[in-house]
């Protein structure tokens, strides 16, 4: 018997290896395959569902930008929603395969159109009609609706990011009811599970949602006064102060020209001129001239397509790789010319984002336990 039992865990060569090197090992190892394997052994459970475990999880597959824990994910507005996943890894011109993952929230409106706000961490920030908010990690399939806001207009515009001072998730609303004079500012805390307000004065926000990067949620504003003029407000999500960001090119009529975006780790201005988008890349952040051109997207291959539809840059990639929503079409580019033209959903304008896989919990008490 004693000699049946050690062939078995000679054939096991885990058995074999140093609790040191397991973690190691499960440290590079994508959320998916680490949720199957906390089933295995009580000990994989415990080292897998502690808190540290998953905070160095994250900050490993952040700071090595490794695209397996790099996913997109696209579905339609209209609930039941179910949503597709796949993986960026290793490059946006490969194939891959697709997942799903349902939406589980219960919404008891069927016309609730479900817009995403932004991904940070591997947390999801979705937004219902009329003012439903809920934080969601696709990887874990974990989900917490935020309490109301006390914001009924529906012209209100969302931003959401990680504050680090405070180790905290919070997510923004810019109200803009007309009969607030001045208008508001909302922010939830996960951390405290409480929205505060404040007044803004920094203009109309122009593109909704917020970009978050860099610690702060970037809003593309207007001034409509006799300024006529737009900007870009940098919202610091620790002190809740705003500033001025400069963009690599002048301000042109309303600004329509100009949206943010970030990809890479890298604050990106995707600038509209017409039959080409150039895409800027800022290197330096805070510093005007370290922006740089990374590729030209040409519009010439999208004559299949209406004119007054702009494509939604979801990826760039180091090789010069573009991934773009365009409607209900998953366009890749390359090189000046496109790749693939992938349907995501006949006729239907898709929400799509992309997220890093993670552990992150949107229920603050398993968050820091």
């Amino acid at each position: 018997m004693e000699t049946q039992k050690s062939t078995r865990q000679s054939a096991n060569p885990w058995t074999n290896l140093p609790q040191e090197i397991i973690t190691e090992v499960f440290l590079r190892l994508p959320v998916k395959s680490l949720l199957r394997f906390r089933c295995v052994s009580k000990s994989w459970h415990s080292v897998i569902s502690s808190p540290q475990f998953r905070k160095t999880h994250l900050e490993i597959s952040t700071r090595n930008n490794i695209y397996s824990h790099k996913n997109l994910i696209f579905g339609s507005g209209a609930p039941p929603t179910v949503f597709y996943t796949c993986s960026l890894y290793p490059k946006v011109d490969e194939d891959h395969s697709m997942d799903t993952v349902s939406f589980d929230y219960p919404s008891s409106d069927p016309d609730d159109e479900i817009r995403i706000v932004g991904s940070c961490n591997g947390l999801i920030c979705v937004a219902l009609d009329p003012c439903n908010v809920i934080l969601w990690n696709p990887a874990t399939r974990k989900y917490r609706e935020l309490p109301f806001s006390g914001v009924t207009m529906f012209n209100r515009s969302y931003g959401f990011g990680y504050d680090v001072f405070n180790d905290d998730y919070k997510v923004t609303c810019i109200d803009h009811n007309p009969a607030a004079d001045p208008a508001q500012v909302h922010i939830y805390s996960l951390r405290n599970d409480l929205w505060t307000s404040k007044d803004w004065s920094h203009g109309k926000v122009y593109d909704d949602p917020g970009v978050f990067f860099h610690g702060a949620v970037h809003w593309k504003v207007y001034y409509d006064d006799f300024r006529g003029d737009w900007d870009v407000i940098a919202q610091n999500l620790t002190t809740e102060t705003c500033s001025n960001v400069a963009l690599p090119v002048p301000r042109i009529g309303s600004g329509v020209e100009v949206k943010l975006g970030v990809s890479r780790g890298l604050l990106c201005a995707f600038h509209d001129r017409g039959s080409y988008m150039d895409i800027w890349v800022l290197k330096e952040y805070g510093v005007q001239g370290s922006w740089i051109i990374m590729v030209s997207l040409p519009y010439s291959f999208l004559t299949r397509h209406p004119r007054h539809i702009r494509p939604k840059i979801l990826f760039v990639s180091e090789n010069g790789g573009i991934l773009a929503q365009l409607g209900s079409n998953l366009i890749m580019h390359k090189h000046h010319h496109c790749l693939e033209t992938y349907p995501l959903i006949d006729n239907i304008e898709v929400e799509a984002t992309t997220y890093i896989e993670s552990f992150i919990s949107p229920d603050f008490d398993h968050m820091w336990s």
